[in-house]
């Protein structure tokens, strides 16, 4: 009788031990600032593929770590294309659109057309593109890759994986969340603008297909290389303006092994 009751004795103290020791619970703990809706956030973190070594980005608005700036984010460009900001753009962009572009389109009413690029990503002498569409269904900006030779598109993070080759390349460049985000980010920062005239939209280049050793848009001697890039042939680039401010621009390549692209430059303040 004595054996139990102090082993009774012993498990009353254990648990009262084991119960000092935990953590109390922070008040509000699931709560997170109110940030502005045109915050920069860092980089989304990478997810990699099973036997692969390869980093592949997920796209921000795909991430669960920034709940509160991705819902304030969706927010406003609701709100845009409510008021049919949107739809004004795609308006103008879509009289220059090749008829194949603007068949597909026909058929993607969720899709409101912003921007466009034709051009050679996948091979040579190809009619590829490149769309930037706000996608109404899932309330978020979304760049579409067009594959001439397959004429097939693809949504980029979601259906054609992206590596960012600028995280661990040598000139401390800084990136500030994925394309798509980027370019959703920008729209709203200029948005009280477009509420009052979204023709103003198309006074700069969102996307662009070009040889970047060629064009004057791009200062390559201030930029930032991927290690990955041999620099002898810079064609079939997909530039992507990451501001309307500045000269600012990320740059992707297709890689035909990976079946992926790859930024592979990247210029910020350059003008």
């Amino acid at each position: 009788m004595k054996k139990l009751f102090a082993m009774c004795i012993l498990s009353i103290c254990v648990l009262c031990s084991l119960k000092g020791s935990g953590r109390q619970p922070v008040a509000n703990a699931s709560l997170t600032p109110k940030d502005s809706i045109t915050k920069k956030i860092p980089i989304a973190k990478p997810y990699t593929e099973s036997n692969s070594p390869i980093e592949y980005q997920a796209s921000v608005y795909d991430q669960s770590h920034y709940t509160t700036q991705i819902a304030n984010h969706k927010k406003s460009l609701k709100e845009l294309s409510d008021q049919k900001v949107f739809i004004a753009i795609a308006e103008e962009v879509s009289k220059s659109l090749p008829q194949k572009a603007r068949e597909y389109f026909k058929n993607k009413p969720d899709y409101e057309l912003l921007s466009f690029a034709i051009g050679n990503l996948f091979q040579e002498k190809s009619d590829d593109g490149a769309f930037i569409v706000y996608d109404k269904k899932n309330t978020r900006v979304s760049i579409i890759i067009y594959q001439a030779e397959k004429n097939n598109y693809f949504e980029l993070y979601r259906e054609i994986k992206v590596e960012n080759g600028l995280e661990a390349a040598d000139c401390n460049y800084n990136t500030f969340g994925t394309l798509d985000y980027q370019l959703a980010d920008e729209i709203l920062y200029r948005e009280a603008d477009l509420r009052k005239k979204p023709e103003r939209y198309m006074e700069n280049t969102a996307c662009k297909i070009a040889d970047i050793s060629k064009d004057e848009t791009f200062i390559l001697k201030s930029g930032c290389f991927s290690r990955k890039t041999p620099t002898a042939d810079l064609s079939k680039s997909l530039c992507i303006a990451t501001s309307f401010v500045y000269n600012n621009w990320e740059c992707l390549r297709y890689d035909k092994k990976t079946n992926s692209f790859l930024i592979f430059y990247g210029q910020a303040f350059a003008d």
